[in-house]
């Protein structure tokens, strides 16, 4: 697979993790690698360099005074952090093999753990100082028998001395990614370092990056997506990745979206759930002022991608410019070590990513895939993407193991350089689940379990071949589930239970199904309880509804296996035999045992140090927040209801009341309080302890008033972004009559803007490159065909002295004889006192050489387009202006408050089809486009512009920036190249910068424009006039111009050189007409600055224009050629571009006298 395009020639050796380390250290040493935020102020970053300290003195550490050797299992039970990061990569240097997982709470017991320790017979466990004391208590310390513990984020288990490099190849096993599913027996897939490095590139081939790429994942880094895509995929492209905890984002979605904006991410995603919770959970005034415009890949995959989910999101977050097309969904497992299937981000211009389409549901349940026979048996299924280079995926008949035909539904089997080498000593499976062989002798392959079809090169997943429930993209298996609940449950019948996930309300319900023994005068609500209880208690999983149904009505099949597809069946169809029953939303008589509860109070409270407080008001406002969230759940309560396994709710449930709580008391819990408390008095306890100050007072204006439960008091809301809140009080302080004004937060700082935040973080990623700012270089010479900077001689490609009269003497003499007889300033406004002879002269001779009644000059050229637009037209009006218009254009149609409509470039048949359209409506119509685009050095058709503007009584305003003394036989403009009557065209606009070797701009055309502009156009009435040597300055450059039209004839035949010699190069010159404006399209904002700097280094000076200048894709080096360059000069200049841009793509260097 070709890479080059994605490091521009700084691709990193691909055979062992510690090496790429080692590469990204040397070439970009004080480049930000990882950093790790609370998404709100707290931040910790480490650069590559200091990475590579951290991991290589703890990999000296373990090596040498820990005895690790290579092949070694290291378990890796870190919370999240930066110390996760580098004990990857320090067990990485060791040689090891890494086995992440994450660390039991404090109050449960540690059985997946056991699981995971005696299955890869591991013999240390390294995480922080804080979790190694909380795993050697006594509760989980058993479970942790022969495993050595080190809190590796004490500076004494560092020793670089001791470190030497392992003798890694590109198969040795770096990971064992233990399957999230099982907890009775995991099974861990085995990873080597080549299938790390593998689906990288994968990855890098489905997103096709093409920005300075920064990731920011809230991802758990023990689970596939957050490990490979948080961790692994950023190291392998040296890209900085901002990591934050999965608490954080789930207690507060917005901080997710903060943490883009902030950051200028580009690459970030999750589970589908998710996008769904930010469409849920996220208040407008979290988000208000964010930027989510840099957000170019939003990934989602590990669970059923919704349509309903992608669409909510984007129509709810595009107004802070989140674009519909930054949606990929993907498909992969732990099994592939991540992707198998995904993007491309381009689809082609007739597809826009996300794939939706519509298909025949009755037939996708019969296995068959057709178009949907009417609407109401459509179907739309959300594409995963296409397959990757070296990858091969086949639908087969699990049964048969035949390849099924197109149109079928089959099991999915993937062949990929990324799936991984088995199940740790489970030769078994493995050999059943990665080495599948078609009925013909194909493969081998991997057998996903998952049930699909590919459809015009999409993958669609339509179901499961093996029962796995996923919720919130993690996976559980159902028989574990079923094992708890036949041990929760004294009248449950052994081997009759059946587990699976239901969808409803777009999100993945658990059921439980449960045959019931023959007993009468059963109590079945305790029974029902006590299932709830230990499901959620062991699996972390509450159910959504529990059915004890009779003796032998589950359906099993002849041989007694549980039919867990027809239970689903039954449930929606009605038809289970029904003896007990809860669900989730319904009014039920359950209620917590007292004595369970003051059981696990004890047990919790010993753990957390949190007892529950006597202050009955602060107990009283937490229950009405768990009622808010817990409905019918919740019953009656006490200090001892565990609103975990009492309650049953999910741990997306108990943070959103956490998030509520600190809403109203002010503050925020630490995340690992978050993760203990359960009770109703341990919560209080806790808001006690870390929340605000004042917490009876917080609760007693909670509790004072019904409104006040969604919002309350004055302190709160100043914490917040409400202003004006509650402004009616009574004389005891108690709120009694609530009057809002809701309002955003004031900002008086600078550098909390957010355009000034935005700013340093494009700062920041143009530091990662290691290229110098090519930005505000100072050049200390007069500026034409070559510069000076630093006192080095560059040829200079960045200025816009076409005709080389910037610096000419009868130009710098005329100058100063001006300001010697009126000084540097006119001092004032010229309708006041600032108007001098020379002023008018120059607007006679401007509107002479443009060919028109009048002039008038302004003393900027970007202040000259705002005004006058903004002037001329208003709300009643349209404006349609080319779509790659210069920002003066649009800041101009801005200001007027018309209406406005960019149309494809040059287009005019779409033009004229958009004035077909609209002309009608509005009062005057201006449509604006340019004589040479600044950008792209091309050109519109004039003459056609004209036609279409007399058809439809349009104003037509041309921008002459560029074309003003470089277009024409003699330099007169666009007007005398089409050989056009300029009276033709209602306003000429034109800068004298340029060609004219001055500073201003200027509106040229009848004498009633020039006169209401004059007179009325606030821009030029309440602004100083031109400064006498600039004006002098203009009107020399057009007397040399009009004595020495060669000037122009240089400058068209060096513009013409430059450009084929580009083109016969192979160098992309886009659209690029023989004008002066050259560009060179790198495709890639990172190679477009490296080019650059490549050619500084040259002697060239030529500027790169980057994202956001133009769009990602478009990202180039401008060329601006003058009369004054040599040929030898331009020569020598387009044979070094050719000869770097090959080298940064991986092309075979050439140049122009080889090719010749």
């Amino acid at each position: 697979m070709d890479l080059q395009k994605y490091f521009s020639g700084d691709l990193p050796p691909r055979d062992h993790f510690v090496s790429i380390l080692r590469h990204w250290e040397q070439a970009r040493s004080d480049s930000m690698a990882f950093s790790f935020t609370d998404g709100e102020e707290s931040e910790e970053s480490l650069s590559y360099a200091e990475l590579w300290d951290e991991v290589r003195g703890l990999a000296g550490y373990l090596q040498g005074r820990c005895g690790i050797r290579p092949g070694d299992r290291v378990l890796l039970l870190y919370p999240p952090g930066l110390d996760f990061v580098v004990s990857l990569f320090a067990v990485f240097a060791a040689g090891a093999i890494a086995v992440p997982a994450f660390p039991p709470r404090r109050n449960r017991k540690a059985s997946r753990i056991r699981s995971i320790v005696l299955d890869a017979d591991a013999r240390w466990a390294l995480s922080t100082s804080s979790v190694i004391e909380q795993l050697s208590g006594p509760d989980l310390h058993e479970d942790l028998v022969g495993v050595q513990l080190l809190g590796t984020d004490s500076p004494d288990h560092r020793d670089g001395s001791y470190w030497r490099c392992p003798r890694l190849r590109s198969d040795a096993l770096g990971v064992l990614q233990y399957t999230s599913g099982s907890t009775g027996s995991p099974k861990g897939v085995m990873l080597t370092h080549e299938n790390l490095i593998a689906n990288s590139e994968l990855i890098l081939h489905a997103f096709q990056p093409d920005q300075f790429i920064v990731g920011a994942s809230w991802l758990p880094t023990y689970h596939d997506m957050g490990l490979i895509g948080g961790v692994v995929m950023p190291m392998f492209m040296g890209r900085p990745n901002v990591l934050m905890s999965p608490m954080a984002f789930l207690q507060r979605p917005a901080r997710w979206l903060q943490v883009v904006s902030k950051y200028n991410v580009t690459v970030s995603g999750g589970p589908n759930f998710a996008y769904q919770l930010c469409v849920d959970k996220i208040d407008d005034d979290e988000v208000a002022g964010l930027d989510l415009s840099s957000w170019e890949i939003a990934f989602n995959g590990a669970e059923p991608i919704r349509a309903s989910t992608l669409d909510a999101f984007t129509q709810r977050f595009s107004k802070l410019g989140f674009r519909a097309t930054s949606h990929l969904p993907c498909y992969g497992m732990a099994e592939t070590t991540l992707i198998v299937t995904g993007g491309p981000k381009d689809n082609g211009a007739d597809m826009k990513r996300p794939v939706l389409t519509a298909f025949d549901g009755p037939s996708l349940d019969n296995k068959t895939v057709r178009a949907p026979v009417d609407p109401d048996s459509a179907r739309e299924l959300v594409g995963c993407g296409r397959v990757l280079p070296g990858e091969r995926i086949e639908i087969v008949d699990p049964d048969t193991r035949q390849l099924m035909p197109t149109g079928s539904i089959g099991e999915i089997w993937v062949q990929s350089p990324s799936v991984g080498r088995g199940y740790w000593q489970r030769r078994e499976e493995s050999n059943k689940t990665f080495a599948a062989m078609t009925s013909d002798k194909q493969g081998p392959f991997l057998r996903t379990g998952d049930l699909g079809f590919l459809h015009e090169g999409q993958l669609f997943v339509s179901g499961r071949l093996k029962d796995m429930i996923i919720v919130r993209g993690v996976n559980r298996y159902p028989q574990d589930i079923e094992e708890t609940v036949e041990r929760a449950s004294d009248v449950v019948q052994a081997g009759s239970v059946a587990a699976f996930a239901m969808t409803d309300s777009d999100r993945e319900q658990l059921v439980i199904v449960a045959e019931t023994i023959r007993r009468r005068d059963l109590d079945w609500d305790d029974h029902l309880q006590s299932i709830r209880r230990a499901v959620t208690a062991e699996h972390d999983l509450p159910p959504d509804a529990v059915y004890l149904v009779r003796n032998s009505s589950v359906p099993k099949t002849s041989s007694g296996k549980i039919q867990r597809h027809a239970c689903l069946h039954a449930v929606r169809d009605n038809e289970l035999k029904i003896v007990a029953q809860w669900i989730r939303g319904e009014e039920s008589s359950l209620q917590p045992s007292a004595l369970q509860g003051e059981t696990m109070m004890k047990a919790a409270a010993g753990s957390s140090g949190l007892n529950a407080p006597a202050d009955p008001v602060i107990i009283d406002a937490i229950e009405t927040h768990v009622r808010r969230v817990a409905g019918e759940r919740a019953g009656q309560m006490s200090t001892d209801t565990n609103i975990v396994l009492d309650l049953g709710l999910d741990s997306l449930e108990r943070l959103e009341i956490a998030r509520s709580l600190e809403r109203t008391f002010g503050g925020r819990f630490p995340e690992q309080v978050l993760d203990e408390v359960e009770t109703i008095g341990q919560t209080a306890a806790a808001v006690e302890r870390y929340l605000s100050a004042g917490a009876r007072a917080r609760a007693e204006a909670f509790l004072a008033d019904p409104n006040q439960q969604l919002g309350a008091t004055d302190d709160q809301i100043n914490g917040t972004n409400l202003q004006d809140a509650i402004s009616s009080h009574s004389i005891d302080g108690n709120v009694t009559r609530p009057i809002r004004s809701v309002t955003v937060a004031p900002e008086d700082d600078v550098t909390q803007f957010t355009e000034y935040r935005r700013l340093k973080a494009t700062m920041r990623q143009m530091q990662l490159t290691g290229c110098p700012n090519p930005y505000f270089t100072v050049h200390d010479n007069i500026v034409g065909d070559t510069t000076m900077i630093d006192g080095e001689t560059y040829i200079s490609f960045a200025s816009y002295n076409y005709l080389g009269l910037s610096g000419h003497p009868e130009v710098s003499t005329a100058a100063s004889d001006a300001i010697a007889q009126y000084g540097t300033s006119v001092s004032a406004s010229r309708l006041v006192s600032g108007e001098k002879p020379i002023h008018g002269q120059l607007e006679r001779r401007i509107a002479e050489w443009v060919g028109v009644d009048a002039a008038i000059t302004m003393v900027g050229g970007h202040a000259t387009n705002e005004t006058t637009i903004g002037h001329l037209v208003g709300p009643e009006d349209l404006i349609l202006h080319d779509a790659l218009s210069h920002n003066s254009i649009v800041q101009g149609a801005l200001l007027s408050g018309a209406k406005r409509r960019p149309f494809p470039h040059n287009d005019y048949e779409a033009l004229d089809r958009m004035l077909t359209a609209l002309r009608h409506q509005y009062r005057r119509t201006l449509v604006v486009i340019e004589g040479v685009y600044s950008m792209d050095g091309d050109f519109a058709d004039v003459p056609k512009f004209i036609e279409i503007k007399k058809r439809h009584r349009c104003m037509l305003m041309v921008d002459e920036a560029h074309s003003f003394g470089t277009m024409g036989k003699t330099g007169h403009g666009i007007a005398e190249h089409f050989g056009i009557n300029p009276k033709d065209v209602d306003i000429w606009m034109g800068t004298l910068s340029k060609s004219a070797s001055s500073c201003g701009g200027y509106i040229a055309g009848s004498h009633a424009l020039v006169e209401l502009l004059r007179y009325t156009a606030p821009g030029f009435v309440f602004s100083v006039g031109m400064p006498p040597s600039q004006v002098a300055a203009a009107i020399a450059s057009l007397d040399v111009l009009e004595r020495e039209p060669e000037r122009v004839e240089r400058l068209r035949h060096n513009s013409q050189l430059f450009l084929s010699l580009c083109r016969k190069a192979g160098l992309d010159t886009g659209d690029s007409g023989g004008t002066p404006v050259v560009p060179v399209i790198t495709g890639n904002s990172l190679v477009a600055l490296r080019l650059s700097n490549r050619l500084k280094k040259d002697a060239i000076n030529v500027q790169p224009i980057l994202y956001p200048a133009v769009d990602e894709s478009a990202a180039r080096l401008r060329f601006f050629i003058t009369s004054e360059h040599s040929e030898e000069q331009i020569r020598f200049t387009v044979d070094r571009t050719q000869f770097h841009y090959n080298e940064l793509q991986g092309i075979p260097a050439t140049s122009l006298a080889e090719t010749g």
